[in-house]
């Protein structure tokens, strides 16, 4: 047995067993971004960051559709989140950015909004200062 032991860590070379190690590690990261709100902490850390202040006028909406195969439940597509294109303007120009909105707790009530806005609604837009292209639709407060 001891022999047998020592022959299988022979042929598992360390070049091999790190680059396993860093293939799991990856994984357990994605993974662990996808299934937290870590996407709701990015919106909020650009929410705090961007200090400029105007209205925007939402274009189009598209939700973005997963899909998840298991061997009991068969196939399954449900909205994990949506990808809102809105208009604003900054010192008479005009810029459309896309924001992707992730369908979370926190979110559920502005996305309700913005599903079930009229033509006319306007909806807050934070963006930077130093650069008016990057910018967050965020819910009015």
């Amino acid at each position: 047995m001891n022999k047998w032991l020592r022959e299988k860590l022979d042929t598992w070379d360390l070049k091999s067993a790190l680059l396993t190690t860093i293939l799991f590690l990856s994984i357990g990261v994605l993974l662990f971004f996808y299934f937290t709100d870590m996407r709701d902490r990015f919106r909020q850390e650009d929410k705090d960051e961007f200090k400029g202040r105007t209205e925007g006028e939402i274009i189009s909406i598209e939700p973005i559709d997963r899909i998840r195969q298991s061997k009991w439940k068969g196939t399954q597509i449900f909205v994990d989140s949506y990808n809102v294109r809105y208009k604003y303007k900054v010192d008479r120009r005009e810029f459309q950015s896309t924001d992707v909105i992730p369908l979370t707790e926190k979110n559920e009530k502005h996305l309700k909004k913005i599903l079930e806005r009229k033509s006319s609604d306007t909806f807050m837009v934070y963006f930077d200062l130093k650069d008016p292209d990057k910018s967050i639709l965020v819910e009015s407060e």
